[in-house]
């Protein structure tokens, strides 16, 4: 008589799908964990680099002399302080920014750092500037807590504007915030200073790029009557933390080279002026881009729109750093 192998096979079948369910269970499961890690590392990690020399072009300089560094791991302290973005005093552990750059002191060449931000701002501090450093104390946090009775987590609040409409792209953070104790920043032209801070806009840092400043600014100097030299001038005190020429500088707002330029957007410069001094007064509030810069008068429209045509139309200087002298032995 033939063996009947149905009860078996049924066992077996059965078998095959409990391991089956198990493990997909234990795929999710380890996705679920590697999703955690992956969270928990946000904002972990900052790259520090040498600007390479390089002409301004579509393609980035390289980096050179890279590092990649885990905040968790290059000393850490707790420390309650004021941050300018929350306007309040709060509990942080991170570590200070000069920490990160400890390890390119002897570069004499190097003299500023920039400071780049997930969501393209590039803000420059002149990290060998004492009094600067001093005022700004910047401090890369990990953690936060909003005073002693609570604990420290990642998750910072982003920031809210009272009244504001929905921003099209808030500031929010992802594992780590920059804390700075003043709104005050040694580049922005004073007049501008009541309406504009770059610190209220930076969101998670993800980079530090160290660069000479003197070839760094030469970059956008391309020449020109006194006009133009004003409008140069506008540019690093009102515009540079959010834009930038051939991708050098920042990316937050339009490349004043890309196509479309702002110089054919803003094809004169009255609408250039309306554009940047009758906005909104309440404009930041409102969660509208660029703030009323309502301390820019038309004649500095009329230098700045120089300096845009002659950004655009004219070739950048290469960036060139003088070679780091050698130390003879003692």
């Amino acid at each position: 008589m033939a063996q009947d192998f149905r009860p078996s096979m049924r066992r077996t079948a059965r078998l095959s799908l409990a391991a089956a369910s198990l493990a997909v269970c234990a795929a999710g499961a380890a996705a679920a964990r590697s999703k955690s890690a992956a969270e928990d590392d946000r904002g972990r990690f900052v790259e520090v680099w040498v600007r390479g020399a390089a002409a301004p072009s579509d393609a980035p300089p390289a980096h050179e002399r890279a590092r990649r560094i885990d905040l968790d791991r290059a000393g850490p302290r707790e420390v309650e302080r004021y941050d300018v973005q929350y306007d309040r005093v709060a509990r942080y552990r991170g570590v200070p920014l000069g920490a990160l750059l400890d390890g390119f002191a002897s570069d004499e060449r190097l003299d500023l750092a920039i400071l780049h931000f997930a969501n393209g701002m590039a803000i420059p501090v002149p990290f060998r500037a004492r009094t600067a450093m001093a005022r700004l104390d910047p401090f890369v946090a990990r953690a936060w807590a909003a005073d002693r009775k609570q604990p420290l987590g990642h998750a910072f609040p982003p920031l809210r504007r009272a009244g504001a409409v929905a921003d099209p792209r808030p500031t929010e953070f992802q594992g780590n915030k920059l804390v700075v104790a003043e709104s005050w920043h040694p580049e922005v032209a004073r007049l501008t200073e009541a309406t504009f801070s770059p610190w209220t806009r930076a969101d998670t840092l993800v980079g530090v790029e160290l660069v000479a400043a003197a070839p760094y600014y030469a970059q956008f100097d391309v020449g020109g009557e006194a006009q133009v030299q004003r409008g140069l001038a506008l540019y690093r005190g009102n515009c540079q933390f959010c834009h930038g020429a051939r991708h050098v500088g920042a990316s937050f707002g339009w490349d004043f080279v890309d196509a479309p330029t702002i110089y054919d957007a803003q094809s004169s410069a009255e609408n250039l002026y309306h554009s940047i001094a009758y906005r909104p007064r309440n404009a930041t509030e409102l969660g509208l881009l660029m703030p009323a810069l309502g301390a820019l008068t038309e004649e500095d429209a009329s230098n700045l729109q120089r300096w845009l045509q002659a950004i655009a139309t004219r070739p950048m200087p290469t960036y060139a750093p003088r070679a780091q002298p050698t130390r003879r032995p003692r």
